[in-house]
């Protein structure tokens, strides 16, 4: 079951068996996450842990330099400087997804 293809897309998600796989797909940024990734990660990682068929979760990074650089330091540093709220939407969403990848269930066997 493939949630999302194609190659551009800055996120893949797709469901294998029992594991559910994340892909940050931002090769060439070094898999730096932005607001837009958070937003789609976020939704399906609560939906697979609320599946009793999900027994896993893996989140990786493509292209084989990174996992991930982080947040995109870059395109919240030109926001600000604009005034563009996306700094504080960045940092108040990532913070939300950091705590449901570290809070997530799992099964205990």
């Amino acid at each position: 079951m493939s949630l999302q293809s194609g190659s551009e897309a800055e996120v893949l998600m797709k469901k294998t068996g029992c594991a559910g796989v994340i892909t940050l797909n931002r090769p060439k940024a070094l898999n730096a996450l932005n607001l837009s990734m958070i937003q789609q990660m976020y939704p399906q990682l609560k939906a697979w842990e609320e599946n009793s068929e999900t027994g896993i979760i893996i989140i990786k990074g493509s292209g084989g330099k990174a996992f991930c650089a982080g947040g995109d330091i870059r395109a919240v540093t030109d926001a600000g400087k604009i005034g563009h709220r996306l700094a504080q939407d960045f940092f108040r969403e990532e913070y939300i997804l950091n705590n449901a990848i570290g809070t997530c269930r799992s099964e205990e066997h």
